[in-house]
């Protein structure tokens, strides 16, 4: 289990609740490997031992092949591009690089330019749509470290309280400033038939937290699209 620490570790499930994405669309991606389809990408988890898992990096990196996917970008092309970037970037997780958004426009947009598809026939649209793919839906929700890489995400934008550290409780989300877990806390607010009062003297903290912390559990819960 030490290999697995730091990274984030999330079954199919608790990665769709996160991101919004169908887990077996997840799967489909990331986790089928066969004669036929290979995935996108494989998972950090599965060369540490979990082959049904999908880490911190995973989740982030899937959110912006979805955005790519609503804009209309088809997954050969999205196959091609991490391909492409990953090579001129030297890194695994290529759609999460901050970098990206400037000097990588156009290694990005050579490969989608190779695909012919019609929707990026015009340069201006394709320089938009990226805009509004990698920003800010994505990168202004995470926080990068000096070497650039991703050490929190905001999962829900409408409450910056709620925030996830790969290095935290495996990666699950929790409510500032306590850092108690979200699902602890919206477990007991039920327990307790939603008396926040009850549980914010139980754990020492504030009422507020208590009600962020269940209704973020809720929301995604009920599959909510939070980016």
């Amino acid at each position: 289990m030490t290999a697995l620490t730091g990274i984030g570790l999330y079954s199919p499930r608790q990665a769709a609740e996160l991101t919004g994405i169908e887990s077996r669309i997840l799967r489909r991606w990331l986790l089928r490997d066969d004669d036929t389809h290979e995935p996108l990408w494989h998972p950090e988890p599965e060369a540490k031992g979990a082959p049904d898992a999908l880490s911190f990096r995973d989740l982030l990196e899937v959110k912006a092949v979805w955005a790519l996917k609503q804009q209309g970008v088809s997954l050969q092309t999205i196959r091609r591009a991490l391909d492409n970037l990953k090579s001129h970037y030297q890194v695994d997780y290529p759609l999460t690089n901050p970098h990206l958004a400037t000097d990588g426009k156009n290694v990005f947009f050579s490969t989608i330019a190779e695909s012919g598809e019609e929707w990026i026939s015009d340069l201006a649209k394709r320089q938009k749509v990226f805009a509004e793919v990698m920003s800010p839906a994505i990168l202004k929700s995470i926080s990068f470290d000096e070497c650039q890489n991703p050490v929190t995400w905001q999962p829900d934008p409408t409450d910056p309280l709620i925030q996830i550290d790969p290095r935290r409780g495996f990666g699950k989300p929790y409510v500032l400033p306590s850092y108690l877990s979200t699902y602890t806390l919206s477990r007991a607010y039920e327990a307790e038939n939603e008396n926040a009062e009850a549980v914010a003297r139980y754990f020492d903290i504030t009422e507020d937290e208590v009600i962020r912390a269940a209704n973020f559990e809720k929301r995604i819960a009920a599959g909510a699209h939070l980016h």
